[in-house]
């Protein structure tokens, strides 16, 4: 079973570019870009890139704030273990930041993001090693590259937001955060979808042979 984790909402609460946007970027953030984002005239990359450009704080600073106020979601460690244990790999799939990531998430758990540069303020890029086409979608960039990995295993997918609807298309089964935009938008399209608050609630269904 190939096991793909979103990081910010699912993982962490609350969504970090959102915490530290509300904090230091401009006030009006949500109107200003949200509106092209949603309605296509935007892509993930384009919207981070231009919120992150707004701010020109340091990295450590940055963390600072967010370590008071981001928690990792209850049962994450009982995913990690039982992926470990029955040979699921585990990969976190984000559109978020690189170095934000790195900070919360456990050691040894691979991660593929959007990655941050301070140049005045920060640039958001792809990584250096994903030649992505035009239009197309990274996390179904990365799970097409994990399923060439990995062929034949069972997909999942565990997410919160709008940008993970895609690969919740995608994949075998999908998770959703109880109530997030994710689980709105798979209700809307009849994708099935199994919500959850704790991730103990998805490794009792994952640990189900043939759930």
């Amino acid at each position: 079973m190939l096991v793909l984790c979103d990081f910010d909402g699912t993982i962490v609460t609350p969504d970090v570019t959102n915490l530290l946007w509300d904090r230091y970027g401009l006030k009006n953030w949500r109107r200003k870009f949200l509106p092209p984002y949603r309605a296509g005239e935007k892509t993930t990359l384009e919207l981070m890139d231009m919120g992150w450009r707004e701010i020109a704080l340091a990295e450590e600073e940055l963390l600072d704030y967010a370590r008071q106020h981001v928690t990792v979601r209850d049962g994450f460690d009982a995913l990690t273990d039982v992926c470990a244990a029955r040979g699921w790999p585990l990969h976190v799939v984000s559109c978020g930041l690189d170095w934000y990531i790195r900070a919360f998430l456990p050691d040894g758990i691979p991660f593929q993001s959007y990655i941050a540069t301070l140049e005045g303020g920060w640039r958001v890029t792809l990584p250096g090693d994903c030649n992505l086409a035009a239009g197309a979608d990274f996390k179904i960039h990365t799970l097409r590259g994990l399923e060439a990995r990995h062929p034949g295993e069972p997909t999942v997918f565990i997410g919160d937001g709008h940008n993970d609807m895609p690969v919740a298309r995608a994949v075998d089964r999908a998770f959703a955060v109880r109530g997030s935009t994710l689980a709105r938008l798979c209700a809307a399209e009849g994708i099935a979808c199994q919500e959850f608050d704790s991730f103990n609630e998805v490794v009792a269904v994952l640990k189900v042979p043939h759930a």
